[in-house]
């Protein structure tokens, strides 16, 4: 099955409500230091009209800040296909070897037109992992080489030389309920190292299950979990938020002012491999998600910075820099 292909529920599924889908792409321009973030989601049973599915495109200039903006309609106003969810300003599709994503938001100074083919191994988890009172499946690409352009603001750039990462997660859960996830995508320049990284916890990220990094070099694919593998989290990060749905977020004016780490440190090893990983953010963007069919909402903190990285894998020892995603849901 393609990794885009989405799971849509059968009519007689009792979870129907809890559905969720998405459909998801960063793209990380070493040149000018840009990193952001393109996907499509849906929430709710396609049945019940209160069901929503979302659109997201942000991206953080350095100097300028954030860029971009979130969409929401109902799913009988968007164009849902076998791997495919476009909305009328974004749109992402998962083809047999490659993404396409578009934004096309004038009001917020945000247009991009993005092809990107896979370049690197495909990750994905083992199982469906326990979350709240349901679960959650993913699978992704660890690297895709881009093409096409971005224009924020007055700047228009040629992605050729970008880097871009790609992955679907689908499951049953409410957002509301007890639980957390961690997930980072750190994607030096092509063809050095790749890593991902991801994490369910609860709520106050104190509880974990199963955390798993992975190192990708060329076609090869290291894992790394239980006592191989220690992360860290340390100071405060003091950038002011973008918060979207902006009138939606400002209903919850006790989550304005945020207190999230400033750095990770991943440091994985099995006494023949090993990789230590070190990012700091620069900025963050708050996205509020709000459950259609019950009262509840989580929220994901995109972190957007740069890393260092140091590795052993097969051998081969590689150190260098680059720039990172890391999402942080309570």
């Amino acid at each position: 099955m393609s990794t885009g292909a989405l799971r849509l529920p059968l009519s007689f599924d009792p979870t129907a409500s809890a559905y969720k889908d998405w459909l998801h792409v960063n793209v990380l321009d070493h040149g000018s230091g840009i990193v952001g973030l393109v996907n499509v989601s849906l929430h709710g049973d396609p049945a019940d009209p209160r069901s929503r599915a979302v659109g997201t495109a942000l991206l953080h200039v350095p100097g300028d800040g954030w860029f971009g903006n979130v969409e929401a309609v109902g799913f009988d106003e968007a164009r849902i296909d076998r791997t495919s969810i476009a909305l009328e300003h974004v749109a992402v599709a998962v083809e047999a070897d490659r993404v396409l994503a578009s934004a096309s938001l004038p009001d917020d100074d945000l247009q991009l037109d993005l092809s990107a083919t896979f370049a690197g191994p495909t990750v994905m988890a083992d199982q469906a992992l326990p979350l709240g009172d349901g679960w959650i499946a993913w699978s992704g690409v660890s690297r895709l080489r881009p093409q096409g352009t971005v224009r924020v603001g007055s700047a228009v750039l040629d992605l050729v030389t970008a880097s871009a990462y790609h992955d679907h997660n689908w499951g049953r859960w409410h957002w509301g309920d007890d639980f957390g996830w961690e997930w980072g995508c750190f994607l030096p320049p092509d063809p050095a190292p790749a890593f991902v990284l991801s994490r369910v916890t609860d709520r106050l990220h104190v509880l974990d299950d199963r955390p798993l990094f992975v190192a990708f070099a060329g076609t090869r694919r290291r894992r790394f979990v239980g006592a191989g593998l220690k992360l860290s989290w340390s100071g405060l990060l003091e950038a002011e938020p973008r918060r979207v749905p902006g009138a939606v977020a400002a209903l919850h004016a006790d989550r304005s002012s945020l207190r999230l780490p400033a750095k990770l440190t991943i440091d994985a090893g099995d006494g023949i491999d090993c990789v230590r990983v070190e990012f700091e953010a620069r900025a963050v963007a708050q996205l509020l998600a709000s459950d259609p069919s019950q009262p509840g909402c989580g929220f994901i903190h995109e972190l957007v910075g740069e890393f260092e990285y140091a590795s052993r894998l097969e051998g081969e020892e590689a150190s260098g820099t680059g720039l990172g995603v890391v999402e942080y849901v309570d």
